[in-house]
């Protein structure tokens, strides 16, 4: 009996614990040595990767430069050669297929908005990424915005970043687990030095690898290499300083608001991702013939472009600016008009990254439910341009950061909620099909874990027995009336 009881600390009476709890000896520090050896340790680890993440930010802050200045310098060219005579996109027919064919022939993981291709790299190769990327990812990118197709610059930023610093892995020759963390350190360093947000950028690269999970072994070198790689760039956040729009909104009605919206930016983002999902399935039998879908996928978006209006070609940072300030009337159809303009030039074979149309799509779907709900406009757009990121990208934490650095305090704040309603209400999809499953956005529900995002149907997702969802639908199906075939 005895002897039962000191197993079972819990069945010990409580007298007899404190006593033999008066015998145990004091507690002591740690050993000393292994003290000093584990900061030692520490110091060492931290000292190696403060150089290589202040050296990706040097590095990839240097290519963004590059970048920026190849698509502003293409810019201008093709406007001048263009004249007055006809619009650039005109050109897309012509534009498309030769990305096509610089892609297919140089460098094939250059092909899409680049992210992509990256998260996949991380997750199968440790990160190992063929250097000939950088370059022609940024010149397929110049070509594709030059002529108007819409796309976005921070795809082409990360793969860059992400080509360099394989590059440099292999010239340091670092093992496959560092290689992988420099890799994620010039991500991060890409997404911060081409918006100018050097915290948000940051946690984005790191937090855009998984649905559910933040890698916090490459926290502090990611940091690190945005925030240099913001300072090496010297680009500012591309969008105004927004003044307070709150006005005297009570703060229930706000939360109240801020959730509806959240839950309105979440459909919309599932809209944009089924969008691409599905334009990518129908073009599947042409898969053997991109030269043709690119030369159709261009007829169709100068066609689009001419009745729509050229706003929707290239990156619409005018549009973003415009619909933020309040200065800029938009059409009810906007945030679709841009989803099909996007689709159709990523799926078409241009390349460009997926960032900046969201923030289109967001800031005017915000500015149609604002209209709708009678709001300021600059208020909900705001809301948009935080939240459809958070949900599109399944990166909710980079999103609510983003709103802080970007919006007035009390604005940054809501925005932050609705970044955090629109990430659950988009369920577990993601414009990054590569990205990996890392946890369950509800409770009710069971989803295979640690694959692909892409590779989840609806069958995947199951209710979980015993839970008020499962109860909710066996309650619907018992008061269902039985069709005619049962009768």
């Amino acid at each position: 009996m005895t002897e039962n009881r000191r197993k079972d600390p819990a069945r010990i009476p409580r007298r007899i614990r404190r006593a033999e709890d008066r015998d145990l000896p004091s507690p002591q520090l740690a050993d000393e040595s292994r003290w000093y050896s584990e900061h030692a340790a520490l110091l060492v680890s931290t000292l190696k990767w403060a150089f290589l993440g202040a050296g990706a930010g040097v590095c990839v802050g240097l290519g963004t430069r590059g970048l920026l200045w190849s698509l502003a310098a293409s810019g201008r060219l093709v406007q001048v050669a263009a004249g007055a005579k006809f619009s650039p996109y005109w050109l897309l027919p012509l534009a498309l297929p030769l990305c096509v064919w610089l892609i297919r022939t140089f460098a094939p993981d250059a092909r899409g908005h680049g992210t992509e291709a990256v998260i996949t790299a991380v997750h199968q190769r440790s990160g190992r990424t063929n250097w000939r990327v950088a370059p022609i990812k940024l010149l397929a990118t110049v070509i594709t915005l030059a002529f108007g197709g819409s796309v976005g610059k921070e795809g082409p930023a990360a793969q860059i970043g992400a080509a360099l610093m394989s590059l440099v892995s292999d010239l340091l020759r670092l093992g496959d687990e560092d290689r992988r963390r420099l890799v994620i350190c010039g991500i991060s360093a890409g997404f911060a030095s081409i918006f100018g947000t050097p915290i948000s950028g940051a946690l984005f690269g790191i937090e855009v690898l998984y649905l559910g999970r933040i890698d916090y072994t490459v926290l502090f070198p990611c940091l690190l290499a945005g925030l240099v790689g913001h300072l090496v760039c010297g680009v500012r956040a591309p969008f105004p300083v927004l003044q307070d729009t709150l006005g005297s909104l009570g703060q229930t009605k706000m939360v109240l608001v801020t959730l509806l919206a959240g839950v309105v930016f979440g459909l919309v983002a599932l809209i944009f991702i089924e969008s691409m999902r599905g334009l990518e399935k129908l073009l599947l039998p042409f898969k053997g013939h991109p030269y043709l879908v690119a030369l159709f996928g261009g007829l169709f978006l100068a066609v689009l472009f001419a009745v729509a209006g050229g706003s929707y070609a290239g990156l619409g940072v005018e549009t973003i600016e415009g619909t933020l300030t309040g200065s800029l009337h938009i059409v009810s159809a906007a945030f679709l008009l841009k989803i099909v303009a996007t689709s159709v030039t990523l799926e078409s074979g241009g390349s460009g990254g997926i960032v900046t149309p969201i923030f289109f799509i967001g800031v005017t779907s915000g500015a149609l439910l604002a209209h709708l709900l009678g709001l300021p406009q600059p208020l909900l757009a705001a809301f948009g341009f935080v939240a459809l990121l958070a949900a599109s990208a399944n990166t909710p934490i980079a999103a609510a950061v983003m709103g802080i650095e970007l919006l007035p305090h009390a604005e940054g704040i809501y925005a932050a909620l609705a970044a955090g309603t629109a990430f659950l209400i988009v369920g577990h999809r993601s414009v990054y099909a590569s990205q990996k499953l890392g946890f369950s956005k509800s409770a009710g529900l069971e989803v295979d874990l640690g694959g692909p995002v892409g590779a989840i149907d609806r069958r995947g997702v199951r209710v979980k027995r015993g839970t008020l969802t499962d109860r909710l639908q066996n309650l619907v199906k018992a008061r269902k009336p039985p069709s005619k075939g049962q009768e």
